[in-house]
């Protein structure tokens, strides 16, 4: 696959893709900041409430398993823009929904959109930018990453100076909104996978079982902070402003380490980043489980420094794993399929914790464990070693050092 194909130059295809990928954090970012004005108007319980984040990602889990499929039938261009409409139409029909059960239907669209832009977005990277995955993934993160902080520092001025939280949510429909025009007239090639290559079925292989863990576990973690955080904080003596800032700039040190581990790692040594990063994630968890008010600033750059880094770093695998583009959506839709709906059960399964011990220790010791393991796959993982005349970008790799705890 050439990469440069017709219709479109990669810088004006990269540009579409960023602009594209700042709504793929920020219609789910924007929940947490204006999550007790939405309970107080509706009328919903903390549980109830906290759907609104695990749907989209029991969504972005369940639909990732047909994104393969649907690039294959109707291409890349089609798909992607289809799911910015998704993102755009489902935040901005929340904004409209008068009760909880119709608020909570309405996020489903939203977590299919990013499901399908997600997957589309790989077979694009493929086609354009074959030997530097980790550059383009690591702007594609960035680009998330500000998603997120404008929606944790904007909500609620946002929501104070129109009035309510369903204006800002209309607000937060716009990038969605802007950005598919601009996809629409990138010249993106509409590349078919089952046009010009086999277009494998999508199965749970050995390799897409174990990425697809190892990916839903560092996004356990991910979530998890994201929604108790601030909570966890604020229990140890943080004002809510204070919890609130820290928890958000979890963004920013991912956008960090987007611009810098990861593009590192397309020089070599991608498996021993991904181990340290994933080392440095549990150590910044470990730190809000044992001291989160004395260091608390220290956690936070930690684990969004390690988290993030980590999860950019699995999603180059697949290109490291795979050199046709058909074979790279497939991997990535079995790894973020598991792997999102693996990341949804961790907000619930920390505040159903808490409500056991009555506190945050327990719960994030949990989590910790679970890190370790993380980290432990990743140290399991075949070392990412580049061939000294890497074909378009591809990896030499021997699949059959995956370790064989995973059911083929």
């Amino acid at each position: 696959m050439s990469s440069h194909p017709g219709g479109g130059s990669p810088t004006r295809v990269l540009a579409a893709l960023l602009i594209a990928a700042l709504n793929l954090r920020l219609c789910l970012a924007i929940v947490g900041p204006l999550i007790e004005d939405i309970r107080t108007d509706l009328g919903m319980s903390s549980g109830i409430a906290g759907l609104l984040v695990t749907i989209p990602l029991i969504c972005m889990g369940a639909f990732s398993f047909t994104g393969p499929t649907l690039v294959g039938r109707l291409g890349t261009r089609t798909v992607l823009a289809w799911s910015l409409v998704l993102i755009g139409g489902g935040t901005l029909a929340r904004a409209a929904m008068p009760t909880p059960a119709l608020l909570l239907a309405a996020t489903v669209p939203i977590g299919l959109g990013i499901s399908l832009a997600a997957v589309s977005a790989s077979v694009v990277f493929k086609q354009y930018f074959p030997t530097r995955p980790g550059a383009v993934n690591g702007a594609w993160g960035a680009a998330m990453s500000l998603g997120i902080m404008v929606a944790g520092l904007g909500a609620v001025p946002l929501a104070d100076a129109l009035g309510s939280w369903r204006e800002a949510f209309a607000i937060s429909a716009l990038p969605a909104l802007v950005a598919l025009p601009v996809w629409l007239t990138a010249g993106v090639h509409d590349h078919r996978l089952g046009t010009d290559v086999t277009v494998p079925r999508l199965r749970p292989s050995r390799t897409g079982v174990y990425l697809g863990i190892m990916f839903g576990l560092q996004s356990l973690c991910f979530a998890a902070m994201v929604a108790w955080g601030p909570a966890a904080y604020e229990d140890a003596g943080w004002s809510e402003r204070d919890a609130a800032l820290a928890v958000t700039s979890i963004g920013l040190f991912t956008i960090i380490a987007a611009l810098t581990v990861v593009r590192w790692s397309d020089r070599g040594g991608r498996h021993e980043w991904l181990v340290a990063m994933t080392l440095m994630m549990t150590a910044g968890l470990a730190g809000v489980m044992a001291s989160p008010g004395s260091l608390g600033g220290l956690w936070m750059v930690l684990f969004g420094f390690g988290g993030g880094a980590t999860m950019l770093l699995c999603l180059t695998v697949p290109f490291d794993l795979e050199h046709d583009p058909a074979a790279v959506g497939e991997l990535t839709g079995w790894m973020l399929g598991l792997g999102y709906l693996i990341s949804a059960i961790g907000p619930a399964l920390v505040g159903a914790l808490r409500d056991l011990s009555g506190g945050f220790v327990v719960p994030f010791a949990v989590v910790v464990a679970l890190a370790l393991v993380d980290t432990w796959m990743a140290i399991a993982l075949p070392g990412l070693r580049r061939s000294p005349n890497p074909p378009r970008g591809s990896v030499q790799v021997d699949l059959r050092q995956v370790p064989p705890a995973v059911p083929d």
